[in-house]
């Protein structure tokens, strides 16, 4: 049994080192020491492109795809490799260290633990070097964004969400500021805890952020901060906190939405043009040596490997005039033998790429329009709510005028969800999504899990702590339902 919280490593931009130290170990080791990369500000800026590559290791693999996978927009494909099988089928345990369950909790860690040592030796090259303040603030900035990403990520994955209780005392994730010390048990904080943390960090970081701007959809910038800090508030319940970042991100139109001739372009090509200024920020892997695996979403989730393919109640989402249906998915063939299947075309255009560099959208300036119509709707502004969707797809029927009518409240909010979910299915949200807004997971026709219907509150929605983590922390508590 492994008595580790998570590997610890500095992991340089094309992955120049990796240690397999233990967590409760005093210093991450590689090839150099942690001493030796922060002695300048060089050296900091190295280990947060890291960072950034270790996000997205774990955007591109099991956690990428978790929110898809365990939820309705997916069937498995019959004969398909078995990936993430468990988390299909509701049936995640402890002992999968070596499986999603295991992964997903040491890929963030580690990533946490990176932007950590990235933060910690902050302090002590700003005295040391103070002509570079303005290059260690844009560090101190995107840092931030990233440990709120980190938290954000993780809680999601193992902690209930933020309205599961009213004053949202259950519990959340370990929030870790620096590397504990060899032996300190480490303990879950409670979700509120978790979340002002998360805000917190957003919060500090906008002001560098907005002072050293940066055009870089590939780092994180001001905008992609504060579109990340309208999610957060939309998570927590609080509508006018996050229609206030919404309006500031679509007010102050740096970024546009694509046309919908270029809506495709979004995804396939880097934001170098016009037509993907809709994109806030991304995880890139351009600069890094091609990595990619059978196990990689862009496999998983397309024709190449085909593990997963849509589900019919989820193509049943569009008509046949959205373009998100006509161009964003592709019909798996095999010798010219079509199989009926759809599958997404959202990463290397539906097939895995040995050459193109990896991207992984983490937000873009459609999902801003989304979580302001959902706050406005939580508020009783509705014709303002369908107006925001109503722009979303817009774009997605260019040939024809759309307007958004319903009968009821319940009528609206079913139409808000649904336009969220066809403009944002397999980007990492569906599962949280049905959590968070206390909806039942009906997978409908079809579905050829073992679970087809999961009703809402149930303990499967998150995933167990690893049992590793249980055994070498006793501070750990597994979460209800796992017990055993």
């Amino acid at each position: 049994m492994k008595k580790i919280i998570f590997k610890v490593s500095i992991l340089l931009i094309i992955g120049l080192f990796s240690s397999c130290e233990k967590f409760l170990e005093k210093e991450p080791i590689g090839k150099i020491g942690k001493g030796a990369l922060f002695s300048d500000v060089n050296g900091a800026k190295i280990a947060l492109n890291g960072s950034y590559n270790h996000m997205l290791s774990y955007y591109k693999r099991e956690y990428g795809m978790y929110a898809d996978i365990a939820s309705d927009n997916v069937f498995k494909r019959t004969g398909g490799p078995a990936v993430m099988v468990s988390q299909f089928n509701f049936v995640s345990n402890p002992e999968e260290d070596e499986a999603a369950v295991g992964h997903i909790w040491l890929a963030i860690l580690e990533t946490l633990n990176n932007v950590n040592n990235v933060l910690n030796a902050l302090p002590a090259l700003e005295s040391t070097y103070p002509a570079q303040r303005a290059e260690i603030e844009k560090i101190k900035g995107q840092a931030l964004v990233l440990r709120a990403i980190c938290h954000f990520d993780l809680c999601k994955a193992y902690a209930q969400p933020y309205n599961f209780t009213a004053d949202a005392s259950h519990p959340g994730v370990p929030v870790l500021l620096k590397t504990p010390s060899p032996g300190t048990l480490i303990s879950r904080e409670s979700v509120n805890s978790t979340y002002n943390q998360i805000v917190g960090d957003l919060k500090e970081a906008l002001p560098l952020l907005k002072t050293h701007y940066s055009t870089n959809q590939s780092i994180v910038n001001y905008y992609a901060a504060l579109g990340l800090l309208s999610r957060v508030y939309l998570y927590m319940g609080n509508p006018d906190l996050s229609i206030t970042a919404a309006n500031e991100i679509i007010g102050d139109q740096v970024f546009s939405l694509a046309e919908a001739q270029d809506y495709k372009e979004v995804f396939v090509k880097y934001p170098s043009s016009g037509s993907t200024k809709e994109v806030l920020f991304q995880l890139s892997g351009s600069g890094i040596p091609p990595d990619f695996g059978s196990t990689d979403i862009n496999a998983v989730l397309s024709d190449t490997v085909g593990a997963y393919m849509a589900s019919t109640k989820l193509i049943d989402l569009f008509d046949e005039n959205d373009i998100r249906k006509t161009s964003m998915f592709t019909v798996r063939k095999l010798k010219g033998v079509d199989f009926g299947t759809m599958y997404t075309k959202k990463y290397a255009d539906g097939q895995m790429s040995q050459t193109a560099p990896f991207m992984v959208k983490i937000i873009r300036l459609s999902e801003i329009y989304l979580n302001r119509a959902e706050a406005k709707f939580q508020k009783g502004l509705y014709p303002e709510a369908a107006e925001d969707i109503r722009i979303i797809s817009q774009r997605a029927h260019p040939g024809q005028t759309i307007s958004i009518t319903y009968n009821t409240p319940q009528e609206l909010e079913q139409k808000i969800q649904d336009e969220r979910n066809r403009e944002l299915c397999f980007e990492g949200h569906r599962l949280f999504d049905l959590n968070r807004t206390k909806k039942d997971l009906v997978r409908g026709a079809g579905c050829n899990s073992t679970t087809c219907l999961l009703t809402y509150p149930n303990a499967k929605f998150i995933l167990p702590i690893p049992r590793p983590e249980l055994d070498a922390n006793k501070g750990m508590k597994q979460n209800p339902g796992y017990d055993n």
